[in-house]
C-alpha cells in the first residue's frame, strides 16, 4: 500500500511509520503500554481483560447490543488483537 506524502515526510522527520506506531517500541515498552491500557480498560468495564473480551465475543455473536461508540468491526479487532496477543504470550510461556 503506498504511503501518502503525509506519511513519508513523517517517517522522514521522525524515523517512524505513523502507520505502525509501536513498531519502534522494545519488547519491554510494549508490555509497559498494553499493561496501561489493560488497567484503564478493565477499571472502565468492571472486568479482567479477557472476561471482557469474552463478553464482547458473545455480545457480537448474539446479535445483543453493543458498548456504545464501538462498531461491531472494532469490537472483532479488539477480541481478535487480545487473543492473537495471548496465544502469543502463551506460546513464548512454554
Amino acid at each position: 500500500m503506498a504511503r501518502s506524502i503525509l506519511e513519508n515526510r513523517i517517517v522522514k522527520l521522525e524515523g517512524r511509520n505513523p502507520a505502525r506506531p509501536y513498531e519502534h517500541l522494545t519488547d519491554e515498552e510494549l508490555d509497559a503500554r498494553l499493561a496501561a491500557i489493560a488497567v484503564r480498560i478493565e477499571a472502565e468495564v468492571g472486568l479482567k481483560m479477557a472476561d471482557y473480551v469474552e463478553a464482547l465475543a458473545h455480545a457480537v455473536s448474539a446479535d445483543e447490543s453493543l458498548p456504545e461508540g464501538m462498531t461491531t468491526m472494532e469490537i472483532r479487532g479488539l477480541i481478535s488483537s487480545f487473543r492473537n496477543v495471548a496465544s502469543t504470550r502463551s506460546h513464548h510461556a512454554q
